[in-house]
């Protein structure tokens, strides 16, 4: 979670062991609703996921949403991938190309966290949910930005410091 004060924000990020320490914003892509956040910390005291390559994920797959929805802290979900190829619109307007769409019950407070495989290896982060105008809960349909799309982000991120997409215009 994060908390603006006096015009600077401040992050807080809390692992299983109920840890919470201030992460520093290295970098942001709004066109991706992505960021990347460094944590001082003992890399041992963290065990990273792993990233499987979203081009391998197809319809029909199991999956689990992992996140803290209504507040509700290390909710996980299961369902499947619903279809792919899916373009939702980011914060910014822009379009994010080959999300993964999936049942798994997404709904406020899970956009961040991980849409996981069978094998518990991140297919893709999630990042939103189609209502169907019936208001801000989960109707079954829910969106993951996928692996592949956070692996180049981070990538630019952490070389340059922003990212750069093509378009036409």
């Amino acid at each position: 979670n994060y908390h603006v004060i006096d015009g600077a924000t401040s992050i807080k990020v809390r692992f299983s062991n109920d840890d919470t320490l201030t992460a520093t914003l290295v970098g942001s892509d709004p066109s991706t609703d992505l960021a990347l956040l460094d944590v001082d910390t003992d890399p041992n005291a963290l065990t990273p996921l792993a990233l499987a390559d979203s081009k391998q994920v197809e319809v029909g797959d199991p999956v689990v949403a992992i996140g803290n929805p209504f507040g509700l802290e290390r909710t996980v979900t299961a369902g499947i991938d619903s279809a792919l190829q899916r373009n939702v619109q980011a914060p910014n307007g822009w379009s994010i190309d080959h999300v993964i769409q999936t049942d798994a019950a997404i709904n406020q407070g899970n956009s961040g966290g991980p849409l996981l495989n069978s094998r518990g290896a991140v297919i893709g982060v999630n990042s939103q949910i189609q209502t169907g105008g019936s208001g801000d809960g989960n109707v079954g349909i829910g969106f993951a930005v996928p692996s592949n799309t956070v692996d180049e982000v981070v990538a630019q991120i952490l070389e340059d410091g922003n990212v750069q997409h093509s378009y036409l215009g």
